[in-house]
């Protein structure tokens, strides 16, 4: 509680009797006596008083329960496939932060995502923004990969234990998805060029649905790498000359610095994509 002199005491007395325009204590008695104003001054002032004690109270409540918050931009298919093992990691370590993931498909989202303050960072492809504003660091490169059930017995891929190539996979049901503006056309290319004769049984579906269907057994795919990430029932395979890849960036602002929480997080997706060998 504040201390206060009785000189000083009186001067507010003075000033408050001042600004109401009259008396709000008998100064014929001592000790003073509040007036009948005086009395309901009083009355609002404790009022007054024990409201800014609970305002304090329920902020300092507020704060203690508050969480702190993460917004990360992210390319939804590689956030599905390549951060589950990363944000159960960084939970464990951070009880109090939340994970906000928001999709950002093309350079103008993430950009109005960032000057909105929708995002602090984002971990995105193929989008590849201006480094004048952003810093930008290759977290890992993408390749096409093929993708088999463990379950499906292929005879013509033999013993192969690292690359494949697509006329292997002929006679093999085969699950051809779509996998964005940017590996579609090689997908596509690779079968033309090559005049595969592939058993397509599903087609146009995306590249999750194609990799359950494959581990369900179905029969093979072709996806992006990181799309495979920790799918122990599924064997896959580098393609025979196919050289071509897309590139996973962890994307910031220039000059903001990082909080201790997106550090942390971002160690954790290095540690993963270490581990997983991307």
């Amino acid at each position: 509680m504040e201390r206060i002199s009785q000189p000083a005491l009186s001067q507010r007395l003075k000033r408050l009797e001042s600004k109401f325009g009259c008396d709000l204590f008998d100064r014929s008695s001592q000790p003073l006596v509040p007036t009948e104003i005086g009395e309901v001054v009083i009355s609002y002032a404790r009022r007054a008083i024990a409201a800014e004690a609970d305002m304090r109270r329920d902020v300092r409540n507020a704060l203690g329960n508050r969480k702190r918050r993460l917004r990360v931009g992210v390319s939804m298919p590689r956030a599905n496939a390549l951060l589950a093992i990363p944000i159960v990691e960084f939970h464990e370590s951070y009880h109090g932060c939340t994970l906000e993931l928001r999709e950002v498909a093309s350079f103008e989202e993430l950009h109005n995502a960032f000057l909105a303050g929708d995002i602090d960072f984002a971990l995105a492809t193929p989008i590849l923004p201006d480094s004048q504003y952003y810093e930008l660091e290759v977290l890992c490169r993408e390749k096409l990969v093929v993708a088999v059930s463990e379950k499906l017995k292929v005879p013509a891929l033999g013993q192969a234990t690292s690359n494949v190539r697509v006329g292997q996979l002929e006679g093999v049901p085969f699950v051809l998805p779509t996998c964005g503006q940017y590996f579609d056309p090689i997908i596509s290319h690779l079968i033309d060029r090559r005049n595969v004769q592939l058993d397509i049984v599903v087609r146009d579906c995306d590249a999750q649905l194609a990799l359950s269907l494959v581990e369900d057994g179905m029969g093979a795919t072709i996806v992006p790498s990181t799309y495979v990430v920790g799918k122990s029932s599924l064997r896959t395979f580098d393609i025979a000359d196919v050289d071509a890849g897309n590139t996973l960036r962890y994307i910031r602002q220039r000059g903001k610095p990082a909080s201790v929480e997106e550090r942390r997080f971002i160690g954790i997706v290095h540690e993963h994509i270490a581990t997983c060998g991307l």
